[in-house]
């Protein structure tokens, strides 16, 4: 076993290791990058070290050398920070396109990413000298802003401190805009770490408003104020004048306690005044990307939330199409990034993942085709002509091809129109350029302001919006005459068209709970407007870098131990006592995806007349990748071990709305393993089980009926103590498990569930539980000091027989519930009645017995764990 298991260790171990190319050394950084991105290795390594002092004096801590990982995920825009090991930072390397790019607007990509993952680690390593002493003493880094109000404040800020052309917070739309629509019901600031699934704001409430309030702080009180109050929570040590001569940590340093400076904060945001049109359509707590005007009617775009988005975790994305008075004409189910209308025939650009890489799909969803597939960041039609923009992530280069065109630009390209022989180009940098098709002629139109997310043709010209300081204005540039024309002033202006002398244009309206977003009218107004032109701030100077040899920086960093924890347990056998002593020793790779768990475990029994001393060992091996997670332990000398795993196969994308995923999970082990993980391991992977040994299969599809969205599962799972015995025929039927689970949003507020559960050679005793939960109140409140929060409440009702024969068996169940978060934990609290179906079929002069239960779930779905519960009996005495 000992042998064997090693060997299942190593395999693990080479396969769960990046197949990278190289590594270059700067003089605060390493970088690691995949095969044909040492180029771009070489641009990330300069541009960190050129910001690098730069964001480290807005925070006032310097995190020491760190570890800079690229990969491609294909046209996935992300990045991410890992400040407890290895001090890493992954870069994907896709810029963001179309309406992401307007909401992420960054215009040198790697730049502000960097300046982002690196305020991250500049702030969250912060710890003043008594807790790095703690860290070394527990074997485990105790960062205190992990656990701060700032995780992302700082970062959305520093994103946003370099130009006035990158950042959220100089994009009016998705900052001060966003946080004055919502000052009717302004989301307080616990509410906002919470992110409810069902708020249309999503993640903006995490990252923006924190970054709204964040820079209020630094305008009002300056920025050495705020990097003190960093300083003062950067530590273990309590501060014992907070709580007796300060409220909090915030009066001491601003002279103000937290909910005195919030609420100023808020009254702040009432001196903002937005220009608005007449409301055509309202479209409460959901985000509308795109507007056209589609034969004489306008094409509405927008994903909507409610209540189902939390029950079954599903968003409801919708093209719908109304006439100019705002009245629906008909609906469709659609994901898009870019949707285009031409000749009676519909185009989208949508994204598809398999396998972990991301790409970027053209359909026309007209016929069902699939036109092209790719690293594609932009699109455009023009007289049957299908015109591509492909970003090459290693050579940071654009082509653009068509029959009888094909160029190539060093800018990436976030969105493109055509129209009679013309090719309009929104680069991520702000700049547009249009091309004659035929003669490859062009004109730059040089303006460095931040623009929206698209441009359109019209009239002799490109309709564009641009951000004006705390406004997003529509403009018009006429081709002809080589001006520029403001269509409106003071506005707020995701999206517009022009119809005529009106412009129906995307904003917010200030109407319901969360607000959400809606359709206005107003008057075409032309007046002439200047370009802008803005420097670039930073001046990157040439750094100096070493190659280095990748496997040995590799193996460098996989012997760093990332945790020493020494633990200590008391226990009492038989005559004896027991002293537990052992460590958890950590090691993982830079990726900080896969990790190597030591344990030494030392036994100390002592009795009256006897002691004794006894050594175990405990090892595992941990990997967790895009599409596929494992897991193997080991435990000497009882020679117990776990071998588990999960691989998920695809997706494919069966149309643009549909997606199909198949997993395959395997789990070998021997009895109480888990116990053992669970002791001496920071990690496991859950996969399904019956007995000791299991194998499944399975497949998940999404997609939409009726309008709305739902998911459906199938898994088979062969399952046997003796893995001999697992896959021989004549035990099949016996070893083979069946789970079904369906889960539809019918209404915004109304969701069904069902999930079935049998062993083959057993049918008749299939687990089921169906049932249908409709929400009657979506009225919300903090209780206990901001203790619990509570949202949606409703009736749950409800068929099931459960797999275990006791109190319950099959019957109908109905409870009314109250979805609740505490600490950030959702769950449901419900009052119920459960009536067995045996009861009801009993004849009327013979008592019933019904059982009523106040139970805890963790959806308005199924017969939730009874806390408490007690039966009722009726009838004739």
């Amino acid at each position: 076993m000992n042998r064997s298991f090693l060997i299942w260790v190593f395999l693990l171990l080479i396969f769960s290791s990046n197949l990278f190319s190289g590594v270059l050394h700067f003089e605060h950084a390493d970088v690691v990058y995949p095969e044909g991105y040492e180029e771009n290795a070489k641009l990330v390594g300069k541009i960190f070290e050129n910001i690098r002092q730069q964001v480290i004096d807005l925070i006032g801590n310097d995190p020491g050398r760190i570890t800079i990982v690229l990969e491609d995920k294909g046209t996935i825009s992300n990045g991410y920070t890992m400040p407890l090991f290895h001090r890493t930072i992954t870069l994907y390397m896709w810029p963001p396109e179309s309406w992401i790019a307007f909401e992420l607007p960054l215009e040198d990509w790697y730049t502000y990413l960097i300046i982002h993952e690196f305020t991250h680690m500049v702030h969250l390593t912060y710890q003043d000298i008594f807790t790095k002493i703690f860290s070394i003493l527990t074997g485990f880094p105790y960062l205190p802003q992990l656990y701060g109000p700032f995780v992302e404040g700082t970062t959305v800020f520093a994103e946003s401190s370099f130009s006035k052309n990158s950042g959220r917070l100089n994009n009016p739309y998705v900052s001060d805009g966003l946080y004055y629509y919502s000052i009717q019901n302004f989301p307080s600031f616990t509410y906002k770490e919470l992110m409810p699934w069902d708020d249309y704001r999503g993640g903006q409430l995490y990252y923006n408003y924190t970054a709204g309030f964040y820079k209020y702080l630094v305008d009002s009180y300056g920025i050495e104020k705020v990097k003190k109050y960093i300083e003062l929570t950067s530590t273990i040590i309590p501060d014992f004048e907070v709580g007796t001569k300060y409220k909090d940590v915030f009066e001491k340093v601003f002279g103000k306690p937290f909910d005195e400076l919030y609420t100023d904060w808020i009254r702040s945001l009432t001196k903002l005044n937005y220009t608005e049109g007449s409301l055509v359509y309202k479209a409460p707590n959901s985000k509308i990307y795109k507007l056209d005007l589609v034969d004489g009617k306008l094409a509405v775009y927008l994903n909507e939330y409610g209540p189902a988005t939390s029950y079954i975790g599903t968003v409801n994305p919708r093209l719908i199409v109304i006439d100019k008075k705002g009245k629906i004409q008909s609906s469709k189910n659609l994901i898009a990034v870019d949707i285009k209308y031409v000749d009676k025939t519909t185009y989208v650009l949508t994204k598809a993942e398999s396998f972990g890489n991301y790409e970027n799909q053209i359909w026309d969803i007209s016929s069902g085709k699939l036109l092209a597939t790719g690293k594609i960041s932009a699109f455009a039609i023009d007289k049957g002509k299908l015109y591509t923009a492909r970003y090459d992530t290693r050579k940071m280069q654009t082509t653009i091809r068509a029959e009888g065109f094909d160029i190539t630009l060093d800018k990436y390209v976030a969105y493109m129109d055509a129209k009679d022989g013309k090719l309009a180009i929104l680069t991520s940098d702000y700049q547009i350029i249009v091309y004659d098709t035929l003669s490859k002629e062009r004109i730059v139109i040089d303006d460095d302001a931040m623009k929206g997310p698209y441009l359109r043709f019209w009239n002799n010209g490109l309709i564009f919006t641009r951000v004006d300081g705390k406004y997003v204005n529509p403009y018009y540039y006429d081709l002809l005459e080589s001006k520029l024309y403001k269509l409106g002033e003071d506005m707020l202006v995701y999206d517009f068209y022009i119809d005529g002398e009106d412009i129906y244009y995307v904003s917010y309206i200030p109407y319901s709970l969360n607000t959400g977003t809606g359709v206005y009218k107003v008057k075409v107004s032309k007046d002439s407007a200047e370009l802008v032109k803005r420097e670039f701030k930073f001046e990157f100077t040439e750094k100096q870098f070493k190659y280095g040899s990748e496997l040995t920086f590799r193996l460098q960093k996989m012997m760093q131990p990332l945790t020493w924890i020494p633990m200590y347990e008391y226990g009492y056998e038989t005559d004896a006592e027991v002293h537990r002593a052992y460590m958890i020793f950590t090691f993982g790779n830079v990726e900080n995806d896969s990790f190597l768990i030591l344990t030494p475990i030392f036994d100390l029994r002592m009795s009256e007349y006897d002691y004794s001393v006894d050594y175990s060992q405990y090892i595992a091996w941990y990997t967790s990748k895009d599409f596929y997670e494992t897991f193997a332990s080991y435990f000497y000398p009882t020679n117990d071990y776990n071998l588990s795993g999960v691989f998920r196969l695809g997706g494919f994308t069966l149309s643009p709305i549909t997606d199909l995923y198949g997993y395959l999970t395997f789990s070998f082990k021997t009895q109480n393993i888990g116990l053992i993980d669970s002791l001496f391991s920071l990690f496991t992977v859950n996969v399904p089980t019956v007995l000791k040994n299991n194998v499944g299969l399975g497949a998940l599809i999404t997609s939409y009926a009726f309008g709305f969205p739902y998911k459906a599962q199938l898994f088979m799972l062969l399952s046997n103590d003796k893995i001999e015995d697992l896959f021989n025929s004549n035990n099949l039927l016996s070893n083979l498990y069946g789970y079904g689970y369906l889960g539809l949003a019918l209404t915004n507020d109304v969701t069904f569930e069902g999930r079935l559960a049998t062993k083959l050679s057993s049918i008749d005793k299939t687990s089921y539980d169906m049932s249908l939960a409709s929400t009657l109140f979506t009225d919300n409140a903090f209780l206990f000091g901001n203790l619990l929060y509570v949202r949606n409440s409703g009736i749950t009702v409800g068929v099931m027989n459960p797999s275990t024969e006791g109190l319950l068996s099959a019957g109908i169940y109905t409870h009314f519930f109250v979805e609740t978060y505490v600490q950030g934990l959702k769950v449901y609290p419900s009052v119920g009645m459960f009536v067995p179906f045996s009861e009801m079929t009993k004849p009327v002069d013979e008592n019933q017995q019904y059982i009523f239960y106040i139970g805890l779930n963790s959806s308005p779905h199924g017969f939730p764990v009874p806390l408490l519960s007690f039966v009722l009996e009726t009838g004739n005495q």
